[in-house]
């Protein structure tokens, strides 16, 4: 809103300025007025171009950002990567990483770390994976944006071994049915209800 009430005021500025050398008696001065008019025509028609993109981005962030919180419920998984990220949970902190991702069947085959730096060993977890083509936010509207996060797919699994404390354990994920380009955004997410520690 800001943005488009400082360019009308450049608008109104401009549109004054040539109005008043359009007054001004000068050998010659009409078709440089006009030619002065048609340029800021042109700068005006680009400056609300970027005022519209401006304005979809803002949108778009306000979303993002509305969504973020300081617990990590969730992590977007780079599938070229093996840096891990922090995942909370009601029962406690774990550490994601992926190992590899290879085709397999109809989609792919994700290994995973899944650190447990607690002293607390935790059995039952589950896993809920979901994942999608990635958006293409310079074309964002509200309207594709929703559509978008309607066509994420989903999947939840529950592991049998347990994820032992105070180690790296290795968890086999499979994504399917996946291509490529539907693996643009992978997101996962873990519940842990079942705790388990040593006692003397």
């Amino acid at each position: 809103m800001l943005l488009k009430f400082s360019l009308a005021i450049l608008i109104c500025c401009a549109s004054d300025n040539l109005y008043g050398q359009a007054k001004t008696p000068a050998s010659g001065g009409t078709p440089q007025v006009q030619k002065e008019f048609a340029d800021l025509r042109s700068q005006v028609v680009r400056l609300a171009q970027k005022v519209d993109s401006l304005e979809r981005k803002l949108e778009l962030h306000g979303l993002l950002i509305k969504g973020k919180q300081d617990r990590q419920d969730s992590v977007s998984l780079d599938l070229t990567e093996h840096t891990f990220q922090r995942l909370d949970t009601d029962n406690g902190f774990f550490l994601i990483s992926v190992v590899d991702a290879e085709p397999y069947l109809t989609g792919y085959k994700l290994h995973l770390h899944i650190g447990n730096p607690s002293y607390a060993s935790y059995s039952a977890a589950k896993l809920k994976v979901r994942w999608n083509k990635r958006y293409e936010y310079e074309k964002y509207t509200e309207t594709s944006f929703a559509e978008w996060q309607k066509a994420f797919q989903e999947k939840e699994i529950s592991l049998t071994d347990t994820l032992d404390a105070g180690r790296w354990n290795n968890v086999e994920l499979i994504i399917a049915p996946a291509t490529t380009e539907q693996l643009g955004i992978v997101t996962l997410s873990m519940s842990t209800d079942t705790v388990m520690l040593t006692s003397r």
